[in-house]
């Protein structure tokens, strides 16, 4: 939304944020069913894909590398999404074995990589939004400013996480 900006960008995180409590909420009142699990992933991929179509649009030099994530994006959970129905799992989610895929397994058994991950994705893209518009206020903290050191952090975080993760 080229008119606010911010609004935009709240808006994008806030549905993020709300998208995860009520995977927590629908598992925790056993109240999870497989039509659900796909609905949540297909509303997930459609508003990422929003967000991606308008960074290719602001960054047209980077275009094929957003084209190239959707297209990893959407392939990748619709192919796990699919294989976890075939094999009568109810949920994409579900434990995946180490001997099938051990990424897998540490990105879907440990709570801190699998948030991390989709936090530092979702964060990533919205800093990128941002930063056509406004670079934000000047930062004691570096010589960058606010946004670039929002998008520095998410990228060191992630990477922090993912290490200490697949050391255990």
């Amino acid at each position: 939304m080229p008119i606010d900006h911010i609004k935009a960008t709240i808006c994008y995180l806030t549905s993020g944020f709300l998208d995860a409590l009520d995977g927590h909420a629908a598992r925790l009142f056993n109240q999870s069913t497989k039509f659900g699990s796909m609905l949540d992933q297909l509303t997930d991929r459609c508003a990422t894909m929003c967000l991606l179509v308008t960074l290719a649009y602001f960054y047209p030099s980077y275009m094929f590398l957003f084209q190239l994530s959707m297209v990893i994006d959407i392939a990748s959970h619709w192919i796990h999404i699919q294989t976890s129905l075939m094999q009568g799992k109810t949920s994409h989610k579900s434990y995946v074995d180490a001997a099938e895929n051990p990424v897998l397994r540490i990105y879907y058994t440990s709570k801190p990589v699998l948030f991390s991950m989709c936090a530092g994705n979702e964060l990533f893209y919205s800093m990128l939004y941002l930063i056509y518009f406004t670079e934000g206020p000047a930062s004691k903290l570096c010589c960058l400013n606010i946004v670039r050191n929002v998008l520095f952090a998410v990228i060191v975080v992630s990477i922090t996480i993912q290490n200490f993760e697949s050391q255990r």
